[in-house]
């Protein structure tokens, strides 16, 4: 389904995480975020951060971690 990085992308996203905060944290840049970000969307049929959020949190998706 995810691969490592779409799975850390989407930890980033429910944790609150800006793009440009998420390039920063994993050494990436804005556009290959946004890029990741809609192929995530995409692969898990939802339209929005928000709804990504929530998706991860239904599906167990999501786990705390410290910076």
């Amino acid at each position: 389904m995810l691969d490592h990085q779409e799975f850390e992308i989407v930890q980033w996203i429910v944790t609150g995480y800006s793009n440009r905060d998420i390039a920063q944290e994993l050494d990436l840049t804005e556009p290959a975020v946004r890029h990741q970000l809609s192929h995530i969307l995409e692969k898990l049929g939802v339209a929005n951060r928000l709804e990504l959020a929530l998706y991860a949190v239904n599906y167990n998706l999501s786990r705390p971690f410290a910076k």
